[in-house]
């Protein structure tokens, strides 16, 4: 079962580290410790997970209240706690966790979808998307990079989520 946990773990360490990297506002390291926390407290917690159960839902549901009693601990470091955007980071991160439909690699054939389908973004769109996953910064470093407010840099991530949403699951079943 160890051996089981760190294949897992290796594997959703990278969304992991993303996910946290921006609830803890970009700060890398900050980010680094939530995610080892996090590994910690899901391998001494593992009898609560239940086999079926969506493993990336629930190791970014420590995850979160990890970065939480982090933000408790050092009241000048800044968590997202906004339901809006933790709910929108997981609609975004949630398209990870499904299972693979054949042998394949499910997340390799996720992400060269998701790649495509933000290829085909607005300018606008796709600026906010690269800004705020890829780069990691905040709502308010990506207002200030793309020279705009951070509630409109908002509403351009929940528009480009709806659009990718849409995008990947078409893809996903015209793929044979």
């Amino acid at each position: 079962m160890e051996k089981a946990f760190e294949i897992m773990a290796e594997e959703y360490r990278p969304m992991l580290f993303s996910y946290a990297r921006t609830l803890m506002n970009g700060d890398e390291h900050e980010a680094e410790d939530v995610v080892q926390e996090t590994f910690i407290t899901a391998q001494n917690r593992l009898e609560s997970f239940r086999l079926g159960e969506n493993f990336g839902g629930w190791l970014r549901g420590i995850a979160r209240n990890k970065a939480l009693e982090s933000r408790r601990a050092a009241r000048n470091r800044r968590a997202i706690v906004d339901s809006r955007i933790i709910e929108g980071m997981e609609d975004v991160y949630a398209i990870f966790d499904a299972p693979a439909a054949d042998g394949a690699s499910w997340a390799e054939q996720i992400r060269a979808s998701l790649t495509r389908c933000i290829e085909r973004l607005n300018r606008t769109l796709q600026e906010a998307v690269l800004r705020v996953y890829r780069e990691g910064l905040s709502l308010r470093e990506a207002a200030a990079a793309l020279q705009s407010s951070p509630v409109a840099v908002a509403q351009r991530l929940s528009r480009a989520r709806n659009l990718l949403r849409q995008c990947v699951g078409n893809r996903m079943e015209d793929e044979p």
